[in-house]
């Protein structure tokens, strides 16, 4: 049995760098897209195609996906909450995402899977759990992470009337191993004194291993047209921000109120647009990072995909033992 073709946007990324492994670890041929100024430290510890190209670049997406390629992995995507990037998230998380639809379907792939998040959903404010029936508000939100993810998964759409079978995918707070930039960066945050105080919001912590999973059940259980939720223990950003300092060793800094926070991100804002820094702390994310009381089930994965939910509390331990395996933390 010939083993089976995947392409993978976003391959050097955190979500993108689990999937390849898991991709690897099952047989698969794998080739991932790559800038030409991405560290490919980790990536060139596996037995894959590299090539050079990127999102918003049609022409290298023309070159780098093979004719007949089984499934794209679409992982690539802009997190930024600084409104001064929104021109630049655009480009990656909307037209770029057009950009590998429309070259992947020329191309003859016949699966597309999309990585989107639950940020698609926007400030809904009436209901408290959310599931995939839930209308999404992230097209009328002023937070533009948000806003260009429920974008994105319009292009992604889009590609089931090119002929191929598209599945999006909505993660929560994803943490595991090799993360450094996501929630990672709080093991350093607590570690070097430099977050003075805890967000009041809520998190569904969802361990990367199950999320990279998912998205290989979906490609042959997912439903064509169809999101799912791959959600995590849900709890507060305190309790999550607590468990990492007692895995670490680290102290537990207070939490702060909201007004708190969305004060000092108006304040950064202010600050970098003198210094042309960006700021730790924008208006945007310290609204994310204060939202409290909405519960994302993913009882559908569950039940189409084989979801599982690991808890937060091994989600913590796995980033913390790799960190510390990297020598990027002592234990």
């Amino acid at each position: 049995m010939m083993a089976r073709s995947a392409f993978v946007t976003g391959g050097t990324g955190f979500i993108g760098i689990n999937l390849i492994e898991l991709l690897v670890d099952e047989g698969w041929e794998v080739t991932a897209l790559h800038r030409e100024s991405s560290t490919l430290t980790y990536l060139k510890r596996f037995p894959i195609a590299l090539a050079e190209g990127s999102i918003t670049d049609r022409e290298s997406l023309e070159r780098a996906i093979a004719e007949g390629t089984d499934v794209v992995f679409h992982v690539a995507g802009d997190t930024s909450f600084w409104s001064k990037k929104n021109a630049q998230q655009d480009a990656i998380n909307i037209d770029g995402t057009r950009n590998v639809v429309e070259v992947a379907a020329s191309k003859g792939v016949r699966t597309f899977i999309h990585t989107s998040s639950d940020s698609a959903w926007g400030r809904v404010r009436s209901e408290r759990v959310i599931t995939e029936e839930t209308p999404q508000a992230g097209g009328s939100s002023w937070i533009n992470y948000e806003r260009s993810k429920y974008l994105g998964e319009q292009e992604a759409l889009k590609g089931t009337a090119l002929g191929m079978k598209v599945v999006v995918l909505n993660p929560s707070e994803v943490a595991g191993p090799y993360d450094l930039n996501s929630w990672g960066r709080l093991f350093f945050l607590l570690r070097d004194r430099e977050l003075p105080a805890i967000p009041p919001g809520d998190v569904c912590v969802t361990h990367v291993h199950d999320v990279v999973r998912a998205h290989l059940a979906a490609v042959d259980e997912g439903r064509s047209g169809e999101g799912y939720l791959l959600t995590g223990e849900h709890a507060a950003l305190a309790d999550f921000v607590a468990e990492i300092a007692r895995v670490s060793g680290a102290k537990v800094p207070m939490t702060a109120p909201a007004w708190v926070l969305k004060v000092y991100g108006r304040l950064s804002v202010m600050v970098a647009a003198l210094t042309g820094k960006e700021p730790e702390v924008t208006p945007e994310l310290a609204a994310a990072a204060s939202t409290k009381g909405k519960i994302y089930r993913c009882d559908k994965a569950v039940r189409e995909l084989g979801y599982q939910i690991t808890p937060m509390s091994v989600s913590v331990r796995d980033t913390y033992d790799w960190l510390v395996k990297e020598g990027l933390l002592t234990s």
